[in-house]
């Protein structure tokens, strides 16, 4: 190939590559790489970072420059196009500018033609539209929800049972975009979601994980009938011992088919559905086959357990352990059957 001179610059095409009649660096000077807007106005949520694209709003982001940097890449980047007679255009880099709102960003292009590489920076202005998407509006305004899913337990208050609330504030932050908001009421929570399909997914999941009973009413009619979500948790934890129909169950665990319980005068493993259980009706057993008991001694094949008023001296075969080994002078929580006594947990 003829040697080319740049008639911007001077320079040969044996020192320089070119691009078309010019050399890559005056041919970028002159023409850029790519075709982009000169602005683009950026519409985003004062409170969350959202931010409006198509009639639509994106999830929130943690700082408005993410948000920002997403925006442009999927709305502006698709827009870009190469000079003639560029052929290939890769987006390098898109870095918002400085500022709160950034007033510009800067999108690093690189282009190719016949094996001849070049870069570009275009500064785009960027004219931002501060707002609130309709979740923050709504949040400010405690209004804009559509269903009310409400939270109750028994026989724990909901803030009295650790493992519970940590499970139900998991469970609503899990689902933070569509809650309106919260408030703590004296028997538990009235969590506010904006539609009723976010209502009905959080309370499957209470249901699934937690073993709440729900119920679904309605209230008013039209667009402005709202949906209504009975909760009720039970919330007991393992190694209590509760009464179902007069039957004194020991809890072990919770199960995906239900609450997995010890009868403890039949012996045996059921599991209740979190309906059934609370259908049924259940109760914190206090009856008088449950006590407090010292093992006083092990030896000989034989329990000898103590109480204030009373003792008992037991085969071993016919005590059951549902805790760890049971060592003298150790107190337990004992139930005591027709058929055998039960060493249900360790007390302190």
């Amino acid at each position: 190939m003829p040697e080319r001179i740049c008639p911007m610059c001077g320079r040969s095409s044996k020192e320089v590559p070119f691009i078309g009649n010019l050399c890559r660096d005056c041919f970028v000077k002159r023409y850029g790489v790519a075709q982009a807007p000169s602005q683009v106005e950026f519409t985003y949520c004062v409170s969350c970072y959202a931010h409006r694209a198509q009639g639509r709003w994106s999830a929130p982001y943690p700082d408005l420059r993410e948000s920002l940097r997403d925006y442009v890449m999927s709305q502006v980047v698709p827009r870009l196009r190469p000079v003639a007679p560029i052929q290939e255009l890769v987006v390098k880099e898109v870095e918002p500018g400085e500022g709160q709102p950034p007033r510009e960003v800067y999108v690093r292009v690189e282009g190719a033609y016949e094996g001849v590489r070049a870069e570009e920076v275009k500064v785009i202005k960027v004219v931002p539209r501060p707002s609130l998407c309709p979740v923050c509006a709504a949040r400010k305004s405690g209004e804009g929800y559509s269903a009310v899913v409400q939270l109750r337990s028994y026989p724990r208050p909901l803030g009295g049972d650790k493992e519970s609330a940590r499970l139900v504030r998991w469970l609503i932050e899990s689902m933070s975009d569509e809650v309106v908001k919260v408030e703590e009421v004296k028997e538990g929570l009235d969590v506010y979601l904006r539609d009723h399909g976010a209502a009905r997914a959080l309370a499957t999941r209470l249901r699934s994980e937690a073993g709440a009973k729900i119920v679904e009413t309605f209230k008013g009619g039209g667009r402005k009938v709202k949906l209504y979500v009975s909760a009720r948790l039970a919330t007991i934890r393992p190694g209590d011992v509760i009464e179902v129909e007069g039957r004194p169950l020991f809890y072990l665990t919770f199960t995906p088919q239900g609450f997995m319980f010890i009868d403890l005068d039949r012996g045996g493993r059921k599991v209740i559905p979190p309906e059934d259980l609370w259908d049924k009706g259940f109760k914190v057993y206090d009856g008088p086959n449950l006590r407090r008991a010292m093992v006083l001694s092990k030896e000989g094949g034989k329990y000898v357990l103590f109480w204030e008023g009373g003792s008992l001296e037991v085969p071993s075969s016919d005590v059951i352990l549902l805790t760890e080994e049971a060592s003298e002078g150790q107190e337990f929580l004992v139930y005591l059957s027709q058929r055998r006594v039960y060493l249900l947990r360790r007390e302190a």
